[in-house]
């Protein structure tokens, strides 16, 4: 039996056995920029067994849910995940007190009861996950990069076809400035084209549009919500588009991955929850960070970054303009600052007219977490174009590789030679445009 929980979470149970994945189900995420559509009760969770995630983004993994478990249960659990190699996750799973397993690339494990999981991974960070029981194969693509055919060779290669895809139906993360809604609703298209690559690629019988039930919560970033796929729009789509059929769920309704189901009920359902969660009040940006405090967090990042980096390397990157300077304008205090791994960050005079708009407690983000600008581009708290935002993610893609366990150092060269990451970084950054 299939039960929805929320946002990018379901549980597949079978017997005891009860699978849950990306659990996410309180709380806000990317430093208060999402919320979740709705958020309940989910009593059926009381009967997890096992846990996959299939990445660190915190819609994904919550940490507020693993703590919620209470310690007597946890050594009940097992938390599955991919093989990384910082070890990050799983070694904050086993400190709470849960049993870990981790899984290779394209590695199936039988958890009982007839379920078994297939995972494998998608660059940057992103995994797959194929669930099997006798009465269906079903493959859960949530935020995985598919937006070509070529693309989906990466799942194709294990994966044949199955009976169910649960995927994302709308975007998550900043698309070119709030004066291009555009640019925003082509993205929202795309989206929904991604959908139907799926199907084709897969031959699935049935679509569960997911890991889009969330809406930016934040003043900074509300505007981002005028172009969204709604649910409705996502099940019309496939229903016109795609030789699938979908299948909308309600937080904890039960669904057999066999029969056909209606999905009136679920479309006025989520249509009321969608306005009045876009109606509610938003949240408001943090105290400001003075200028001086700013340096000091970016003194102690270069630091942080040296005891893991070649930074002669670094420092060589800068010289040749590939980690280009970018100047931020702090909204919140009407200066502007400048960051570079040479000079370290330093105010300006004068506001340089490709200047980054941003709150300064957004740019402590940044340098206080290695995940911090990740986080900034999901959650669309700043201002600027196409090529600042990839002035900005090239900029600080040095704590981004740090993040993943990878670290620029001569020795290290072997983790960045497998193509798919290598296509995907330089695109990311600017350096490198795909046709």
């Amino acid at each position: 039996m299939i039960r929805f929980i929320n946002h990018a979470s379901f549980m597949v149970s079978r017997g005891e056995t009860a699978l849950v994945c990306d659990p996410w189900i309180a709380g806000t995420a990317f430093d208060d920029g999402w919320r979740l559509i709705v958020e309940t009760d989910h009593p059926a969770l009381e009967a997890v067994t096992h846990i996959w995630y299939s990445h660190e983004h915190p819609d994904h993994f919550s940490i507020g849910f693993l703590r919620g478990i209470p310690e007597s249960r946890r050594g009940q659990i097992e938390v599955l995940y991919q093989r990384t190699a910082d070890k990050r996750v799983v070694g904050f799973c086993r400190k709470l007190g849960y049993r870990v397993r981790e899984l290779d690339d394209g590695e199936g494990v039988t958890l009982g009861d007839d379920i078994r999981l297939t995972i494998g991974k998608v660059p940057f960070y992103d995994s797959w996950g194929l669930i099997e029981t006798p009465d269906y194969r079903l493959l859960n693509s949530n935020d995985c990069i598919l937006e070509k055919p070529e693309r989906l060779k990466l799942i194709k290669r294990h994966v044949d076809a199955c009976d169910i895809v649960f995927t994302q139906f709308s975007y998550a993360n900043w698309q070119d400035s709030r004066r291009n809604p555009a640019a925003r609703r082509a993205l929202a298209a795309d989206k929904l084209n991604r959908i139907r690559l799926q199907c084709e690629a897969f031959r699935a019988r049935f679509v569960v549009p997911f890991a889009s039930f969330v809406y930016f919560s934040h003043a900074e970033n509300d505007y981002m919500n005028a172009d969204i796929n709604t649910p409705e729009a996502a099940v019309r789509y496939i229903a016109q588009h795609c030789n699938a059929q979908p299948v909308l769920l309600e937080p904890n309704e039960q669904w057999d991955g066999r029969t056909p189901k209606p999905n009136a009920s679920a479309i006025a359902y989520w249509k009321e929850k969608y306005a009045a969660a876009l109606a509610s009040d938003k949240q408001q940006p943090g105290p400001s960070i003075p200028i001086p405090a700013l340096a000091q967090k970016a003194a102690a990042m270069i630091e942080r970054v040296r005891a893991k980096n070649n930074y002669l390397l670094i420092r060589a990157m800068h010289l040749c303009r590939i980690l280009r300077p970018a100047a931020f304008l702090l909204v919140d205090q009407d200066r502007a600052v400048t960051f570079d791994w040479v000079h370290g960050l330093r105010p300006l005079g004068d506001v340089p007219g490709d200047a980054i708009q941003i709150h300064s407690s957004s740019l402590a983000f940044i340098l206080d977490h290695d995940f911090g600008v990740d986080t900034v581009n999901v959650n669309a708290r700043f201002e600027t174009d196409v090529a600042g935002k990839k002035r900005m993610v090239r900029l600080f893609s040095v704590l981004a590789l740090k993040n993943t366990g990878r670290n620029i150092r001569i020795r290290d060269i072997g983790r960045y030679l497998n193509p798919p990451f290598l296509l995907q970084g330089l695109r990311t950054v600017g350096l490198f445009r795909s046709g």
